[in-house]
């Protein structure tokens, strides 16, 4: 009998506050260390982020190449009304999945493993 794909760890990076110039380069040490580590299975927790100006949606695009080269994926969730009416406008669905919860974005990553033949 084959054996099952060993699961991808699975990484939740909480944010809170305004994600804007004076603190996205935080946000981006994090993810740099978080892909030098070799995880690429991210999901970001944005339930207490109020803001997030263009540098701090750029972090999360500049990182999406690489994360998906690596068979991984960068997943947002709990965003508020006011981001996500921003992340509507700027038409980022195209290139980041929104989940109204963590867990909705943790249980996405169990349907992208492929099934077993």
């Amino acid at each position: 009998m084959p054996s099952q794909p060993e699961p991808k760890p699975i990484v939740i990076i909480k944010v809170g506050g305004y994600i804007e110039f004076a603190t996205s380069d935080e946000l981006d040490v994090i993810l740099q260390r978080t892909l030098k580590s070799n995880l690429y299975n991210i999901v970001i927790d944005l339930r207490d982020v109020t803001y997030i100006s263009s540098r701090g949606w750029s972090i999360f695009l500049s990182r999406i190449k690489e994360i998906r080269d690596n068979g991984g994926d960068l997943k947002l969730a709990n965003m508020s009304p006011e981001v996500f009416e921003v992340y509507k406008i700027l038409e980022f669905f195209w290139f980041l999945k929104e989940y109204q919860s963590v867990a909705e974005a943790v249980a996405d990553f169990d349907r992208d493993v492929p099934p077993m033949p």
